[in-house]
């Protein structure tokens, strides 16, 4: 089962400021994760109810899951630092 993938404005705005090799790279595991938003590489973040994060390098992918609506919002698309899932 395939969900539909959505970027809000932040997430979008993050993606385009980044060189081409690495939106080539996200563009895969945002697709990976349309495919299947719970595999192995996703993993649940501490603290909080319904985000999960993806991990492509040194950037993160962090996005929350509607089952009923079968839609994937990804919420932030950043550089791992201390400030990254606040």
């Amino acid at each position: 089962m395939s969900f539909k993938v959505i970027f809000s404005p932040k997430s979008y705005k993050q993606i385009k400021v980044l060189n081409e090799e690495l939106k080539d790279r996200i563009k895969k595991a945002v697709i990976e994760i349309g495919n299947d938003p719970w595999h192995k590489g996703a993993i649940k973040v501490r603290g909080y109810k319904n985000i999960r994060r993806k991990r492509v390098g040194n950037y993160r992918i962090l996005y929350t899951i509607d089952k009923r609506l079968e839609e994937v919002l990804i919420v932030k698309i950043e550089r791992r630092s201390e400030t990254t899932y606040k």
